[in-house]
């Protein structure tokens, strides 16, 4: 609004370190369930707010990946991602931290959770569907409200990460198949040997187009990176609780270690197979 001539002006807030944060909101946002309250219960809040904080961020760029290559911008793309690997090893050296809390305390206010648990991340799910691990199971079962629901259903019918850069691969003269251009979204891609040859042509010439293999690349990266940090998680969980049944009614461990070899992008996986000592 304008100044209106005659009137004081009224001056803006000013702004703080603290205001542009939030921080005395978000210092509020710990709130524990144990009474008396356990000593590492804020580390278990603290650690487990902060990943969703990182998943947010996490899914701001990967949707940003996928517009660049939509928009034929692979170095740009590559840019975003290597800043989710520097997220990822924070996510995998954050488990570091946790571990320092001893499984016999964790047991001492472990049933104030149930029956919440990590399994019931909105957002790591959001992130899975689109790195292209989509279980409708899981669409069932996570979130707290229809507005969940809603961005669960869409992320499991929409396009992933790879059927992006598969587009943008075919754009860029490396032609795949029709079958998995307009292949339906909502389904588990499983893989295509005929995209994986096509791609392995980006390989076998790596210097020659360089952009695209230090894209395809750092897919490799974001999956392995993800498989890593899987891997820490269950090893810390068995750590926790051993081969207890999870807060959210899961099988624990033994559920979190099966998901370990999943694989976001086989294709990109199967390229290795093919190029055997000429990589």
């Amino acid at each position: 609004m304008s100044h209106i001539p005659g009137m004081p002006e009224q001056k803006a807030e000013k702004i703080t370190y603290g205001s542009y944060l939030k921080v005395p909101d978000l210092l509020t946002l710990q709130q524990t369930l144990s009474r008396p309250e356990h000593h590492d219960e804020l580390l278990f809040i603290i650690s487990h707010q902060v990943y969703e904080l990182w998943f947010k961020q996490i899914l701001h760029e990967l949707r940003d990946v996928a517009m660049y290559l939509d928009g034929d911008r692979p170095e740009r793309a590559t840019q975003l991602l290597t800043r989710v690997h520097g997220i990822q090893n924070l996510l995998t050296q954050q488990i570091a931290v946790l571990e320092t809390m001893f499984g016999v305390e964790f047991n001492k206010f472990r049933d104030n959770l149930r029956p919440a648990s990590g399994f019931q991340s909105v957002q790591f799910r959001q992130i899975e569907f689109f790195s292209g691990v989509k279980n409708p199971r899981m669409a069932e079962l996570v979130g707290d409200s229809a507005a969940d629901q809603a961005t669960l259903r869409a992320g499991l019918a929409g396009p992933t990460l790879f059927d992006h850069l598969v587009r943008h691969l075919h754009r860029k003269g490396f032609t795949m198949p029709d079958e998995v251009l307009s292949r339906d979204t909502s389904q588990l891609y499983a893989g295509d040997e005929r995209v994986s040859e096509s791609i392995a042509m980006i390989y076998r010439e790596h210097e020659k187009h360089w952009p695209l293999f230090s894209l395809c690349e750092h897919f490799v990266e974001f999956d392995e990176r993800l498989s890593l940090w899987r891997f820490h998680h269950v090893k810390m969980v068995e750590r926790m609780i051993g081969g207890a049944v999870g807060t959210g009614g899961s099988s624990g461990a033994k559920y979190l270690m099966a998901t370990v070899t999943l694989r976001c992008f086989p294709d990109l996986w199967a390229v290795r197979d093919r190029l055997g000592a000429t990589y």
